[in-house]
């Protein structure tokens, strides 16, 4: 008989997402954990309970054990003697957000089996209950922001949208702090902490600007922005482009102040901007909308945004029709295709000071080939130091106005934050921000020929990429005939702008199996094939044209001549 028994398999479970070690880490990093409410989250759950039209909104933080109040539009009600509040997390929502890892919405809670038998949810007499979680910034979820009613009622998507909008407004707050908090822990290193805080800035404003503005049909925007000072500072300057179902909603933006302060109130009017830029068509609307919500966050404090709201939707012919709105902003600039500028807008009253905000009005139809130009005051005060000659809105029509006709939105951006540049030798002592938008010619990309006309300057190259690649995107070219094309075309172009230096034509024209591409220019001089040398820093472009191309060659007639190439299309 033996006596060794078989060995006994043990089966270990995973942690729920609650006790997960890695979340419980991240809780504890914040330091919110046995702390009382805090008036900058209190005011937070304010704006919540101003937008979705309830009492008894709950900001907490959440370990494995118990639940913590960190905020809530009248704490005083809430929190005992000690100015703490907490309860254990078996008895709260929050818990189902946590174990979820999601939005909880409920409009009635007695249709929800996860809330409805909730001691706390009995107790606050919760009807209806709608809860968003609260990550730190490597996205772990910390606590929950939820909202109650004490009657069932439907969450519509705009509340939705906007507990969602503010817990990122939390998460931002503890991404701050933790941030901060890392910075002074490495003051003692000098010079790394300069380093670091320069980093930190450029992060936070790059959370607060678009990656990269968005790409729509028919239009192009760029967009340039410039720190003042050292840059370690984040800037007060913001812009959005929202897409909308008509068109695209453009915002430009100056919060008073930096640094910090600055940044929260940049989130804070950015995000309330989007949000109701997706329910309202009305650019005045939309900028009243984001009054509200910055007046009820100022709390009293001295401190105001100015904007300027461009809503843009398609008109007949390639135009466009845009719906200026401006609080204290300045004037925008429409540069016409032909080269011509106007002022329009401007005007209005700053936001976030009264309840009834003085909104400016004007509408503009805007024309192939013409743009829209926005900007912050950096640009036109822009001065140097000791001196108070500024660029002022006559000298930003000047420098727009000296840029060739058909420049494209990039280079009219990098000419006025160039000329602010200028005209305070390189130091700017308020942020400087440009955003372009510049209706695109029509192009007949259905037609089987296609020709447009350009001079030579230094962005000519990207213009006419710009307006070949829309062009040929349009006649579905595989992506390997696309790339043959565009090097072709950029090389014959290069060609004109270095020996030529005449205005000249870009003919694209398209056959069953091939593409031919055809750049007139007004010098007889024809283009020679040169030996390869490896060596040369120049002279290769006609010997790639002559490897990709099917075939190529050059006509003269009178005082010019046409260079072509063919390429076939797979």
């Amino acid at each position: 008989m033996s006596l060794v028994s078989d060995p006994v398999a043990v089966t270990v479970a995973a942690p729920s997402p609650l006790e997960s070690p890695a979340r419980l880490a991240a809780v504890r990093a914040t330091r919110l954990l046995d702390t009382g409410p805090e008036e900058a989250f209190n005011r937070l759950t304010r704006l919540v309970s101003v937008v979705l039209g309830t009492p008894a909104v709950m900001l907490t933080v959440v370990d494995e054990v118990r639940t913590f109040l960190k905020g809530t539009p009248e704490p005083a009600q809430i929190v005992g003697p000690e100015g703490v509040w907490s309860a254990p997390v078996e008895d709260s929502g929050c818990k189902v957000v946590v174990e979820s890892d999601g939005e909880i919405c409920a409009g009635d809670v007695q249709a929800e089996p996860r809330l409805r038998d909730l001691s706390l949810i009995t107790e606050f007499g919760a009807a209806a209950w709608l809860g968003v979680p609260v990550r730190d910034p490597a996205g772990q979820v910390v606590g929950n922001l939820c909202a109650m009613d004490v009657v069932a009622r439907e969450w519509t998507p705009l509340h939705r949208e906007t507990i969602r909008t503010l817990a990122d407004a939390v998460e931002g707050e503890i991404a701050l702090r933790l941030a901060l908090r890392e910075t002074e822990r490495q003051a003692l290193a000098a010079a790394r902490h300069a380093a670091e805080a320069e980093t930190l800035a450029r992060t936070l404003q790059e959370s607060l600007l678009p990656a990269r503005p968005p790409r729509l049909p028919g239009i192009d925007i760029a967009a340039r922005f410039l720190p003042a000072g050292s840059g370690v500072e984040v800037m007060g300057d913001f812009y959005d482009a929202v897409p909308t179902p008509d068109g695209v909603a453009v915002v430009i933006g100056d919060v008073q102040g930096k640094g910090s302060a600055a940044a929260r109130t940049t989130a804070l009017a950015r995000s309330a901007t989007r949000t109701a830029a997706h329910v309202e068509d009305d650019p005045v609307a939309v900028l009243r909308t984001v009054n509200d919500v910055l007046h009820v966050w100022f709390d009293g404090r001295i401190s105001f945004v100015t904007a300027a709201l461009a809503s843009l939707r398609r008109g007949p012919s390639g135009t466009w029709h845009a719906d200026l709105a401006s609080a204290g902003h300045p004037p925008v600039l429409v540069r016409r295709a032909d080269g011509t500028v106007e002022f329009h807008g401007g005007g209005g009253l700053v936001l976030g000071i009264g309840t009834t905000p003085t909104v400016a009005h004007e509408a503009v139809t805007l024309a192939p080939g013409d743009s829209l130009v926005l900007y912050t005051d950096g640009i036109t005060e822009a001065h140097v130091r000791g001196h108070w000659e500024q660029l002022e809105e006559e000298g930003a029509r000047r420098t727009l106005a000296s840029l060739v006709p058909g420049a494209d939105a990039d280079t009219i951006a990098r000419a006025l934050t160039g000329a602010a540049l200028a005209h305070c030798d390189g130091h700017l002592s308020d942020d400087a921000g440009v955003v372009v938008v510049q209706v695109e010619e029509p192009g007949a990309v259905d037609a089987d020929r296609v020709v447009t006309e350009h001079v030579p300057h230094a962005g000519v190259g990207r213009e006419t990429r710009r307006s070949a690649e829309r062009v040929l995107t349009g006649w579905d070219l595989d992506p390997g005939s696309l790339a043959d094309a565009m090097l072709v075309i950029e090389e014959l172009v290069a060609n004109v702008v270095d020996h030529a230096r005449t205005p000249f034509r870009l003919a694209l024209v398209r056959t069953v199996d091939a593409l031919r591409i055809e750049v007139e220019d007004e010098d007889s001089g024809s283009p020679l094939l040169q030996p390869l040398d490896v060596r040369a820093a120049r002279g290769r472009g006609l010997q790639l044209v002559d490897a990709v191309a099917q075939s190529w060659g050059c006509d003269t007639r009178g005082g010019g001549k046409r260079v072509w190439a063919e390429l076939p299309t797979r």
